[in-house]
């Protein structure tokens, strides 16, 4: 105990007097952990808390459920409750129903309704009506009075509900008119959806959405732990094309999608921190170089090289642990901020998640305390080995000696090269579970190997280029690239820290630009169509149900118009979620086209169309292993499917792959299957944006009123895109904050270096030299600095820009895209990067004065 407290009175005598004595230094070094460790903070707090949301929602509405039976592509028989029930080993089974829908006349927000028996439901869900007279009679009122409901608090809140009122909702059926008999207690399953859900009958559900006799799914509780044989008769009493599953499928493969983009975007998070790491790095080298003789003085009486290791290694961690003090009250901030972007991009892209609060976890807390921890400790840990390295007898030494580069940069140039080559090998690794490890691992050699490299790029540049400054830029550019060339590691970490950003910057719009790209061409050929025809809120439920019989009638008869039906099953492939859809390819093919990866659509339209075979998105085939030439087997409604796969296509829906079939196919081996959508195209190509479309959305709306949704293809395909670009714009704050960092790296490196050669330039000062021509030397070091780190960046960002469109991308969501650069953007964007990083030059040309030059010479 006793050398501990002896260590910490050293500490704070040593390292926390160096902190009172120059406090804008440590200022400024907070400032970039700070900001570092609230980014990374709060982005894990925002999509963890989508994560939890989404989880904690799954299960309440799955209850106690040990098994479920379902009917993929399809809707299981409600009679078959009985025969569940029958059997010895089943305690309970509930048949449940689920659709989103919105009031007609409230703020148009879709809400939740479960449809459920009450009686049968009790075992397996928790929910409860809020207490008040009659409690037991509200919910014994869904059996007895038809179309009533009993609707959560936060959904009754926002949309002015009262018991005993009633409301018009909407579905592909029509409106109906529910009455509110009651409100539930804001716990287990109307916790669900941010509480935004309600409860009807499972017979009033059926009739409002038209689906009588059938139901979603069975959820099953039996009375032991099921043995093999158990299953086995279980599953003997299921009808063909029914099948018993475990509950939580669904719910693995929703936190699989957002599990991916989560951690893809905690890596970029981290890259805020990790350029916090720089800025620690450099004051910690400083402390150690500037101080060199009071460390002599240290050994020479005493202190053990150990100790000194020690105090330079707890001085990373005192900045570590206050910037992550300092974090708390951002991260309270920045999560507020993100929460609604991270969760509507979710809801976008992959599930559908309402998240109502942030709750702080201890193990959350605890993991960005040392994580921050981490890459401060790790930031002195050379600084520190430097300093264990003083010799006493430096007590004698008149002046401490001048830090400059050489055979060591040398050294550092080759481990960093090694360290970029290393990116090759690991690029062609398989990622683990759908994590793209060896890429991550990949990006940090990359960044690691460029910052390495830095000391040897200053030293070049500054050799290479002092006679070509004398000659065209004066003394002042002269003398600034000699002070480059022999500043050191810790120019280079400054100038390793703006490469890491502008590196970030770079890769983000090229991968950006590249995707846009992309999707855009995707979005013109696939998605093509002048108007699209769907049934009522079939989007917002992912299930496309049949069309109305009159609405397909009314459709066929039209003359000036071409149709392309389709219908889609939400499905699973050994629990990885996909899209089959069935579709009229030679109709598609007179107006769009598809995005082939392989294949010749030439050579297979005609063999689509016959049904003598698929095709399947680059997701697909990326997830399951099914690639061109192997077959596509699966089960829909009971109906066997056994297609050989012609060809792979791009498709960037995100909620899993998807398998093209054809329509007509499909019918014939199922013997029959209505439309759930078509698309409409003008056969007069001049009349698809003008009135005639306008014309034929009013049509539908009169003749089928809310019973359809219909979307103009300009507006989709507008709409797509508008998404797209919302979904980068976390990425692009987070880009912003890395860069803030980089630039205060800037200023505290250029300071340091005024300050350290106040002297020497208070002495140019005197014997002549002007104001203005050290404020330009100055400048003429910031610009050493900014250049080689814009360049060392685009090229560490060209090369990291390819690991994120063909590695990371590939690997975390199974998709590639064009690669192609934006030149504009770039162009733009960079002088602005260079502009910025050059006005942190400022502060350092205002403290080369602070001391009037008389005085300063005459201390000595």
């Amino acid at each position: 105990m006793r050398p501990l407290i002896f260590f910490l009175r050293v500490f704070t005598w040593f390292s926390l007097r160096q902190v009172r004595q120059h406090p804008w230094r440590a200022a400024t070094v907070l400032a970039g952990v700070a900001l570092g460790a609230a980014v990374f903070g709060s982005v894990r707090m925002a999509v963890h808390a989508s994560l939890d949301t989404f989880g904690r929602s799954m299960d309440v509405v799955a209850g106690s459920a040990d098994h479920t039976v379902t009917r993929p592509g399809g809707r299981v028989d409600e009679s078959l409750v009985v025969r569940l029930l029958a059997h010895p080993a089943v305690r309970a089974a509930s048949p449940f129903l689920s659709t989103y829908t919105r009031a007609r006349d409230g703020s148009g927000r879709s809400f939740l309704l479960i449809g459920l028996d009450p009686i049968l439901d009790r075992p397996l869900r928790e929910w409860q009506v809020a207490h008040g007279s009659g409690e037991d009679a509200k919910w014994v009122r869904l059996l007895s009075e038809p179309y009533t409901l009993i609707a959560g608090a936060a959904l009754a809140a926002s949309e002015g509900w009262t018991a005993g009122q009633t409301m018009a909702l909407g579905h592909r059926q029509g409106t109906a008119s529910f009455t509110m008999v009651g409100q539930l207690v804001p716990e287990g399953l109307a916790t669900t959806e941010g509480g935004r859900i309600a409860i009807t009958d499972i017979a009033t559900f059926q009739e409002f959405t038209g689906t009588i006799g059938a139901v979603d799914r069975i959820d099953l509780v039996l009375h032991t732990t099921p043995t093999d044989a158990t299953l086995a008769s279980l599953t003997a009493l299921l009808p063909k094309g029914t099948m018993l599953q475990g509950p939580g499928e669904a719910k693995r493969s929703g936190q699989g999608m957002i599990r991916a983009y989560a951690l893809n975007l905690s890596i970029l998070s981290f890259a805020a921190l990790f350029v916090g790491m720089f800025l620690v790095y450099s004051l910690v080298a400083l402390n150690a170089a500037s101080r060199r003789r009071e460390l002599a003085i240290l050994r020479s009486i005493g202190a053990s090289a150990r100790t000194l290791f020690w105090l330079f290694i707890a001085e990373g961690a005192f900045f570590g642990l206050v910037g992550w003090l300092l974090a708390l009250p951002i991260s309270s901030f920045l999560t507020r901020f993100l929460l609604a972007g991270v969760s509507r991009t979710i809801t976008t892209l992959f599930v559908r998640v309402n998240v109502a609060d942030v709750a702080l976890s201890p193990e959350e807390i605890a993991f960005s305390l040392g994580v921050t921890l981490a890459v401060a400790v790790l930031a002195a840990v050379q600084p520190a080995w430097e300093a264990m390295r003083i010799a006493p007898k430096e007590v004698m030494a008149a002046a401490s000696p001048v830090y400059r580069t050489g055979k060591g940069s040398r050294r550092l140039a080759i481990a960093g090269l090694l360290c970029v080559l290393a990116v090759v090998p690991l690029a062609g690794l398989p990622g683990y579970r759908g994590i793209p490890l060896p890429g991550y691992l990949a990006t940090l050699l990359l960044f690691l190997g460029f910052a390495l490299m830095a000391p040897w790029g200053l030293q070049r540049a500054g050799r290479q280029l002092r006679p070509i400054l004398r000659r065209h830029a004066g003394l002042p550019a002269h003398l600034a690239a000699g002070y480059i060339q022999d500043s050191g590691s810790r120019t280079a970490v400054s100038v390793g820290a703006l490469m890491t950003a502008v590196a970030l910057f770079t890769a983000l719009v090229i991968m950006v630009q590249s995707f846009r790209y992309t999707v855009e061409i995707w979005v013109d050929q696939t998605i093509s169509g002048d108007l699209f025809v769907t049934t009522r809120m079939a989007e917002t439920n992912h299930v496309w149900e049949p069309l109305p019989d009159d609405v397909q009638t009314y459709l066929k008869a039209l003359t000036a118009v071409d149709l392309a039906p389709d219908r889609r099953f939400n499905l699973s492939y050994d629990g990885f979620p996909f899209l089959l859809e069935a579709m009229d390819f030679q109709a598609f093919d007179r107006y769009g086209s598809f995005f082939w990866l392989e294949g010749d659509s030439r050579q297979l339209m005609g063999s689509l169309s016959a049904g003598e075979g698929v095709i399947v998105s680059e997701v697909f085939a990326n997830r399951t292993g099914l690639s061109v030439g192997d077959r596509f087997q699966y089960q829909v409604r009971g109906v066997p499917l056994d297609w050989p796969i012609l060809g792979i296509v791009r498709d960037y829906r995100t909620r899993g792959g998807v398998v093209f079939c054809s329509l007509a196919d499909l019918q014939r081996r199922s013997g029959g299957m209505a439309w759930g959508g078509v698309r409409l195209f003008f056969k007069d190509r001049q009349a698809a944006d003008g009135p005639a479309l306008e014309r034929l959305q009013e049509d539908l709306q009169l003749r089928f009123g809310d019973r359809l949704d219909m979307f103009a293809g300009r507006n989709l395909r507008a709409s797509v895109l508008k998404i797209f670009d919302e979904t980068f714009a976390i990425t692009t704050v987070l880009l912003l904050i890395a860069l803030v960092v980089a630039a205060l790296g800037i200023t505290t490196t250029l300071t340091v270096l005024v300050l350290e050669r106040t002297r020497e330039l208070n002495t140019v000062y005197a014997v002549g030299g002007s104001l203005g021509q050290i404020r330009g030397m100055i400048l003429w070091e910031a610009v050493f600095m900014v250049t080689v780190g814009e360049i060392g960046g685009l090229l560490c960002g060209f090369i990291l820009s390819y690991l994120l469109v063909f590695v990371i991308n590939r690997q975390s969501f199974g998709w590639t895209f064009l690669y192609g650069v934006d030149w504009g953007a770039l162009t733009f964007s960079l002088p602005l990067i260079v502009a910025t990083a050059l006005m942190a030059a400022l502060p350092a040309m205002r403290v080369v004065y602070r001391v009037p030059p008389a005085t300063l010479l005459r201390e000595r």
